[in-house]
């Protein structure tokens, strides 16, 4: 179990999945991240207000970080069963099915669906190849507004093929952990 770090329902202890390929983001890298976006520029509008898809959801750690933190609704995204049942448990313990939404599909294919989304975090399994195709994929998708503001978690020794392509507003590392936060370029927005 890991612990909410902070917000409306800091302290809260979430599961996580049973399988070994799920690995939540260390408690300091997500602290790092909420820093990094509540005390910045780069949020568009106020956090309360923002619409977040955390893919490749696992515990969706993430995204019920940005919930209890004041964002008002959050699709979770993850193909496996495990991890889907940990976020139904999570959310049903913080009581945030109003403000939430589960897929359970392939992340590594953008879904369709009618929703734009302010805030988009990538925490995929570090094993998966051409991450940085699948990245491309979701930025160009029809969920994203010019605005959106991107976090991806990587292996710090992998390379990240996009970044020439994108905005990118902040890197930070812990242990083997790499966080990029970014925009898409104003000539590439739609």
């Amino acid at each position: 179990m890991i612990k909410i770090l902070g917000g409306k329902h800091k302290g809260i202890n979430i599961h996580t999945p049973y399988h070994l390929k799920t690995r939540p983001t260390s408690s300091r890298l997500r602290e790092s991240i909420f820093n990094i976006l509540l005390h910045s520029k780069y949020l568009p509008e106020h956090f309360n207000n923002m619409e977040v898809i955390d893919i490749f959801a696992g515990s969706g750690a993430l995204g019920l970080e940005a919930l209890s933190r004041g964002c008002k609704y959050c699709t979770f995204i993850d193909s496996s069963l495990d991890a889907i049942d940990a976020i139904k448990k999570n959310i049903k313990k913080l009581r945030e099915e109003e403000n939430s939404n589960i897929i359970r599909t392939n992340a590594l294919i953008p879904i369709n669906i009618q929703k734009k989304y302010d805030l988009c975090f990538f925490d995929p399994p570090y094993d998966i190849i051409n991450m940085s195709n699948i990245v491309e994929k979701w930025i160009n998708s029809e969920i994203t507004k010019k605005s959106t503001i991107y976090i991806y978690e990587k292996n710090k020794n992998y390379t990240f093929d996009l970044e020439k392509k994108l905005n990118i507003l902040d890197k930070k590392q812990h242990g083997i952990s790499e966080i990029i936060i970014f925009k898409k370029l104003s000539s590439s927005t739609k």
